[in-house]
């Protein structure tokens, strides 16, 4: 199983600072279709109960502060389980 990583995650930071919401759209829904059983990345930016989705709607402050907390910090998790976490294809790395 592929998650997303804290790459992934850091670029729609990223657009979410520059406020281009086409553009946001457009990434959130490739990188939905690309990681399609990443939970904790579909609850953050995908479908319509997304925290993404209620930002769309809202342009609250408030909405897009908690938008960007919940992505900082599931790209610090990602961080740490590409670095040694429990999450990775393969428990030991000798053969």
């Amino acid at each position: 199983m592929v998650y997303a990583s804290y790459h992934v995650i850091k670029d729609i930071l990223e657009i979410i600072e520059g406020k281009d919401l086409d553009k946001l759209q457009k990434e959130c829904a490739k990188f939905c279709k690309r990681y399609p059983n990443d939970g904790e990345l579909h609850e953050v930016i995908c479908g319509s109960d997304s925290k993404l989705s209620e930002y769309i709607v809202s342009k609250d402050e408030k909405t897009l502060e908690d938008l960007k907390s919940k992505l900082k910090d599931l790209m610090n998790i990602r961080k740490i389980e590409t670095s040694g976490g429990d999450k990775l294809w393969f428990k030991d790395r000798r053969p």
